[in-house]
């Protein structure tokens, strides 16, 4: 199980139902076991113009969404598992886990790129600004680095932004009327020139992320957060 918003699907309008799905808050200790953050690889997007934005688009669907969500606003690239340094499960992830990842993304070389924020969509379970991956950053990102995503051959990752869970069942048609009378949204480009290595409280359904670390694309270097450096010891700091 993993809670991760960007494990979604294709959008609704490809699904079967035409109806969203709830959400609730709840701490999954059968998914958590005890572990207290789940760490992602993502883009950090959160700017003012973007907190604005999806602050109107909670406010235009305030009565089907979740209360409290206080995610800021972010492009998920990977979903890594809970950071630990004695991993036992298989959703755990460890220093040595970390370090392929920098070094995959050294090896890459892949430069800073600019994405494209668009109109708002629907997962089944996520309201979300569509994110228009242009120059193809995101995908060699992903290419660099190993995920938990599965493994089915359905499975298509779409770049994008949440903004809200649903907390009841709902017809999609009335969530994307909603969406499209929505003012004062527009495309905005946005240049990427590190990604972030992000974690959460895993019993937090909709709770804030915090940094760990930052790789900055054009120097291929890892910035580590004081805080944790005792977990990733494997890895130089800068």
């Amino acid at each position: 199980m993993n809670f991760d918003d960007s494990l979604c699907h294709a959008p609704e309008a490809e699904q079967d139902t035409p109806l969203t799905s709830a959400s609730i808050h709840a701490d999954f200790v059968d998914w958590r076991k005890g572990r207290r953050r789940y760490a992602v690889w993502g883009i950090d997007v959160d700017c003012a113009p973007l907190r604005a934005m999806t602050s109107r688009l909670r406010h235009v669907l305030g009565d089907c969404l979740l209360p409290g969500y206080e995610r800021q606003p972010h492009i998920t690239l990977r979903a890594c598992g809970f950071p630990t340094p004695a991993p036992v499960f298989d959703d755990d992830y460890s220093p040595a886990h970390f370090a392929c990842h920098i070094e995959a993304l050294v090896q890459a070389q892949i430069p800073p790129f600019r994405v494209t924020v668009g109109r708002p969509a629907t997962f089944p379970s996520a309201a979300y600004l569509s994110v228009q991956d242009e120059e193809g950053g995101i995908a060699q990102i992903r290419d660099a680095l190993i995920g938990l995503e599965p493994a089915e051959p359905d499975f298509e990752f779409v770049p994008h932004i949440t903004f809200g869970l649903y907390r009841r069942r709902i017809p999609v048609a009335q969530v994307m009327q909603r969406l499209a009378a929505c003012p004062d949204v527009f495309a905005r480009q946005l240049d990427v020139r590190q990604i972030s290595l992000m974690t959460y409280e895993a019993s937090v359904i909709t709770g804030p992320l915090r940094s760990i670390c930052e790789f900055n694309l054009a120097e291929g270097r890892v910035r580590l957060r004081r805080e944790l450096r005792p977990f990733l010891t494997t890895i130089p700091c800068s």
